[in-house]
């Protein structure tokens, strides 16, 4: 994968957000941060390492997309689900695109976070998940 390559699917993620939620709409952006994070503030802003592979700055935008489609969709709330959600999110988008490599690569590094919080309680809640059974190859 190359970068215009991950750039095209961000891209079409955000254009997919801000079709459906116009009011509350979503901007991305590749920047020198530490890995991914997200904000709030009548819309959302999710911001993704520049300095990663191509195929991390991908998985890395559908987990904060998660998050993002958590918050809008709970106003916030709960950090556990939350990151369940953004798991979930990141394994299933990669899926649909077809890039199901990257999905059993997310859930891979996602069970070596599982030892501190609050990844250990979001892989809880989603023992049962069959996306996550696969990918996590349980």
């Amino acid at each position: 994968m190359t970068f215009e390559q991950a750039k095209t699917v961000v891209l079409k993620y955000v254009g997919i957000w801000n079709a459906a939620y116009p009011a509350t709409p979503l901007w991305a952006q590749v920047a020198p941060i530490p890995a991914g994070m997200h904000f709030r503030f009548n819309g959302f802003f999710i911001l993704v390492n520049g300095a990663m592979f191509p195929e991390s700055v991908v998985t890395t935008f559908f987990h904060e997309y998660g998050h993002a489609h958590y918050e809008r969709e709970h106003g916030g709330g709960n950090v556990v689900d939350s990151e369940a959600a953004a798991i979930r999110s990141s394994l299933q988008l990669s899926t649909q695109e077809g890039l199901e490599e990257l999905a059993f690569r997310e859930a891979d590094a996602i069970k070596q976070m599982a030892a501190n919080e609050p990844y250990r309680s979001a892989v809880a809640k989603l023992n049962d998940d069959p996306l996550w059974r696969k990918y996590a190859r349980l």
